[in-house]
């Protein structure tokens, strides 16, 4: 999959914008605070149907104007689409082909790429909700059927937790609680099994391009940790092993008045070199970590869906000495199309085959 065009009105520090881009690597070039990242997260928005950056819609909108708009056009095995996500005080609406789509639920997933931003080293570093985002944004991205697995287990969830909050005494707690118990459970396994698969996959991938970065000097190794089961279980006995958890833990989540078993409890564990990497990874070594498990991600996604992903990196070299930004480019290189955020000049490590775009207050221009 590729993005050949993007148009940006009133989007982030730009008023209005026309980008096209090389099907092979783009360097968006310039000094911080010009835009670059902002061109970026506008193909992940097309993608995701919001930002990774941004809470609010409105946070996009430029300074001074009411509203925004963004816009692609996309060729995907032969095929060529255009997309448009159109915000404001009326809310979104999003067009496919010039035709409505409403809020846009069945275009998400049309697009594909996969976003290694400043932030990711807290992929490493950062709280275990940030490891599992990154599990279930990958989850989200093969299918509908497996986009709607987190989503109806965080449905369920919530609803469990209003019942323990609200939860005011009596005798009956248990068989208030057992529908739940069930629902949680029914909801939990799908998406933890899962969640297992793709960090199993994505932990051989990530190690394998850790040592195409690093060398052999340290071996990066993921691990998904569960309150409940394990790998090798089947459905059956995943479900058994997380109501026995559930039902021993049940005075706990009574006095807690929340739920204590589950995949919202889950994490990553990441070593390197057989050490957690939380605690010991330099921060260049967080980097690399970062960089090469979402190298994973888009080989992963890649194989499952049959579809190369669009690889957004931003700011991906700072803190790397000139011998891994070389291997990052070896990386790069073996996926179908990569637009690179850059305050250097990089033309001689890509060996002349990519389109500079050079990016100053709001504007972008190739050259």
């Amino acid at each position: 999959m590729i993005v050949e065009r993007v148009r940006l009105d009133n989007f982030r520090n730009y008023s209005h914008a026309d980008v096209e881009f090389a099907p092979g690597n783009n360097l968006l070039t310039g000094t911080n605070a010009q835009g670059k990242s902002n061109l970026l997260e506008a193909v992940y928005l097309l993608a995701h149907l919001k930002s990774h950056r941004a809470g609010r819609m409105r946070d996009l909108v430029k300074n001074g104007e009411k509203e925004s708009a963004v816009s692609g056009r996309f060729l995907d095995s032969g095929r060529s689409f255009t997309l448009k996500l159109a915000f404001g005080p009326t809310g979104r609406k999003v067009e496919l082909n010039g035709q409505p789509q409403g809020s846009g639920g069945r275009s998400r997933g049309l697009v594909q790429c996969v976003m290694f931003s400043p932030d990711d080293p807290l992929l490493v570093k950062g709280e275990p909700s940030l490891r599992r985002d990154f599990l279930d944004e990958t989850c989200e991205a093969l299918g509908p059927v497996e986009a709607g697995l987190p989503a109806d287990y965080a449905r369920v969830l919530r609803q469990r937790n209003a019942l323990l909050k609200g939860w005011e005494g009596g005798a009956r707690f248990e068989e208030a609680m057992g529908p739940w118990d069930e629902a949680l459970v029914r909801a939990a396994v799908p998406l933890v099994r899962m969640r297992f698969e793709i960090a199993g996959e994505t932990a051989v991938m990530a190690a394998d391009a850790y040592t195409g970065i690093a060398g052999g000097e340290k071996r990066l190794e993921l691990s998904y940790r569960s309150t409940f089961g394990g790998p090798g279980e089947d459905v059956r006995e995943m479900e058994l092993s997380m109501r026995q958890r559930i039902e021993e833990r049940r005075e706990e989540e009574k006095r807690a008045k929340t739920t204590l078993v589950g995949p919202h409890r889950d994490d990553v564990e990441i070593r390197l070199g057989g050490s957690d990497a939380r605690l010991t990874a330099s921060q260049g070594e967080q980097r690399s970590i970062a960089f090469c498990m979402r190298i994973a991600q888009r080989e992963y996604l890649s194989s499952e869906t049959d579809r190369e992903p669009i690889l957004l990196l931003d700011d991906v070299f700072s803190e790397l000495d000139e011998m891994r930004r070389k291997r990052v480019l070896d990386l790069v290189a073996r996926g179908s199309q990569a637009i690179i955020t850059t305050t250097e000049d990089l033309r001689g490590l890509l060996g002349g085959e990519e389109r500079i775009i050079e990016v100053s207050e709001g504007t972008a221009k190739v050259v």
